[in-house]
């Protein structure tokens, strides 16, 4: 790959990282998003775009041709929000090899790549191949990536370039675990805090009801494959400190894995949480389903094979624990992988990628879809389950 690529799209990468696309700031979201759909314009003229807002959330759709077809055989995912960031985390700089700033691992960087060789490739390719760039990734996807299936998006197959992957780990993520929200409350009967047998504290029901939790799904203490359950809030409030509360909720969050009975549907976890605590209020706020996509897929089988060849190393197939947008496509019967630049510190103060990976993983997409070119038409599809 050409030295003054490299730089041009380095250059390009700083630039949207220093865009303060926040989910509370509208006007850079749509800065963000415009700044990637001006690089796909710049290079294509001859490509149609789509562009969505839902929530005041913007997105694009590009695709060669003047209509677009019921099914992408291949949509390259994007999203250009990112989490705050401290006033510095928007000056992007490299040093000691590594281009820090905020959202360049999460996932800026990738966005750029995924515009600069979807441009290359689009019109040589000889299958439908899309490329969507949405900003509301990190507030639920909702605007975005589910938005645009709605208006009757689809894809068999979508490669999300998101972060994940660290910079010592060679993986493509095939798998995710899927993910419960809710919330749990407890009733209890408040009285004088001198007299709590006259009561009965929601906060005790609560606690009783976390240890019990934990009993089913201990906390673990290092990388587990199995199913985690969370509590990430507790409110009870009597009003006085002499009260006892008739009232307590948390909020759980479960990342479960694909066969496990608990999480069948949502109303086996109610139920699983009614084994526990029978008068436990179960309020679901989401149930997201876990993302797969075969390994046997054509397109999976070369990324994994051009990846392992440009890096000099194997790679494998792995399960997130966290989600992406790719879970909207599982739901509506296409598939979903994520395999992003190798980094560091996603969400965090130091976030940062490699210079060596970004190159790495423009090297990686543009043989990838170099190779894809052979694909006969039609048989793109031979990864059915």
């Amino acid at each position: 790959m050409e030295l003054s690529r490299i730089d041009h799209l380095l250059q390009a990468t700083k630039d949207l990282v220093a865009i303060e696309s926040t989910a509370h700031n509208p006007a850079g979201l749509q800065a963000a998003c415009e700044y990637v759909l001006s690089l796909v314009r710049t290079r294509k003229q001859n490509i149609c775009i789509e562009q969505f807002e839902s929530g005041g959330k913007p997105s694009f759709l590009a695709y060669r041709g003047n209509k677009r077809p019921d099914k992408f055989d291949l949509i390259l995912n994007g999203h250009v929000d990112v989490v705050p960031g401290k006033p510095e985390q928007y000056k992007p700089v490299i040093r000691d090899g590594k281009l820090y700033g905020r959202g360049v691992y999460d996932m800026k960087a990738a966005c750029v790549i995924l515009a600069d060789v979807f441009c290359e490739f689009v019109d040589s390719v000889p299958y439908t191949l899309g490329l969507q760039i949405v900003s509301d990734e990190e507030s639920a996807g909702r605007d975005g990536t589910q938005y645009q299936i709605q208006q009757g998006v689809h894809g068999d197959l979508v490669i999300c370039g998101e972060s994940g992957r660290a910079t010592t780990s060679y993986e493509i993520a095939n798998e995710s675990k899927g993910v419960v929200i809710a919330d749990v409350s407890f009733s209890g009967v408040s009285a004088h805090s001198a007299y709590p047998w006259k009561g009965d504290d929601a906060i005790v029901k609560l606690a009783n009801f976390v240890q019990t939790l934990h009993k089913h799904y201990p906390i673990p203490h290092q990388e587990t494959d199995k199913t985690t359950i969370s509590v990430t809030s507790a409110m009870a409030d009597s009003g006085a400190p002499s009260k006892l509360p008739d009232r307590s909720t948390i909020k759980l969050v479960a990342r479960y894995v694909k066969g496990d009975p608990n999480f069948a549907s949502e109303r086996t976890f109610t139920n699983f949480i009614h084994e526990i605590d029978t008068q436990a209020d179960v309020h679901v706020l989401d149930f997201i389903l876990p993302t797969y996509a075969n390994p046997d897929n054509r397109f999976l089988t070369t990324l994994k094979s051009v990846a392992s060849a440009t890096e000099n190393a194997s790679f494998r197939y792995v399960r997130r624990h966290g989600i992406s947008d790719g879970r909207f496509y599982n739901a509506v019967g296409g598939e979903a992988c994520e395999f992003g630049i190798a980094g560091e510190n996603a969400h965090g103060d130091n976030e940062y990628i490699p210079v060596v990976a970004f190159e790495n993983y423009l090297r990686t997409m543009h043989r990838f879809l170099h190779e894809t070119q052979s694909f006969a038409v039609n048989a793109t599809s031979s990864h059915k389950r």
